[in-house]
């Protein structure tokens, strides 16, 4: 079940955000079967024939659905060439060492009276620090869809490389509809910091252009709350830096989080992307 709520955040200069969040990308499409579209001016985007695989980067609506539940695979392959971490997290953390207890006895040692005579793992101590991280992926019509996925999966990357390190994230999905007056804003959890992160289920959402160009679009078209606007990705982070941004999403949701505009990451590097999301956390 989604919630729609109305903020003035001081951070935008009391701009209003109307903001609706879902607990899973699956329950936007589910709630856009609901509803119908509030202005003649919107696309339909489930119209035979309104979906064009140069600029959506799939040939149909049903495309689009099949990807959002299958995964999409040419981003998970990118992933995992720029990862070098240890995908299960624990990389080079047990070490062993000679102690006066532990698992096992090493033999000659014990046979000498050597007080440490057995062999005791020990797992290196890390950070548990739980991080927000609100992405969206908003674009303008000259974002190519290679874009999506650059700046989605150097995002992505620095994440899981973290993951690694022992942090753990929750993960959302955000597309803003903006303009000088006010926002529209959509907000899908894609992640929760007590679950593996599934890099095929969350690529689709946060790295392919369909789920802002025909997901979004059609969720945008049908919110009972939104307004037309003719330029569907003017993002709030045209208008505003990361910072405000953060500073934003934390008077509205109440939490330590961090904020990425796909406009203002692309080209940065996960490394960039780590070092905003470790610097005081």
């Amino acid at each position: 079940m989604s919630i729609i709520k109305e903020y003035k955040p001081k951070a935008l200069s009391n701009k209003k955000l109307t903001v609706e969040c879902f607990n899973t990308a699956s329950e936007v499409v589910e709630v856009a079967k609901t509803r119908k579209i509030t202005n003649s001016s919107f696309n339909d985007m489930q119209r035979p024939g309104e979906v064009s695989e140069g600029w959506h980067s799939v040939k149909s609506y049903n495309e689009a659905l099949h990807l959002m539940e299958t995964g999409y695979q040419a981003a998970v392959d990118e992933m995992k060439a720029q990862i070098k971490a240890n995908f299960a997290g624990q990389g080079k953390r047990i070490s062993f060492k000679n102690d006066i207890v532990g698992y096992a006895p090493i033999v000659p040692l014990a046979i000498q009276g050597v007080p440490n005579s057995m062999q005791n793992s020990y797992m290196k101590p890390i950070k548990a620090k739980v991080i927000d991280v609100y992405y969206d992926m908003t674009a303008a019509s000259s974002y190519k869809p290679k874009d999506f996925m650059k700046a989605g999966s150097e995002m992505l990357s620095a994440i899981i490389e973290l993951e690694a390190q022992g942090y753990k994230f929750n993960l959302y999905a955000v597309q803003s509809y903006n303009d000088s007056r006010d926002a529209d804003v959509l907000v899908v959890k894609v992640k929760s910091s007590n679950t593996p992160l599934d890099l095929k289920r969350i690529s689709f959402p946060l790295t392919h252009p369909a789920f802002f160009r025909v997901i979004g679009f059609d969720w945008y078209s049908k919110m009972p709350k939104a307004r037309y606007r003719s330029c569907y990705g003017h993002a709030l982070g045209y208008d505003y830096d990361n910072e405000k941004l953060t500073n934003a999403f934390e008077e509205m949701f109440g939490k330590k989080c961090v904020f990425f505009a796909a406009n203002k990451i692309i080209g940065k590097g996960k490394d960039y992307m780590k070092g905003v999301l470790t610097n005081g956390k």
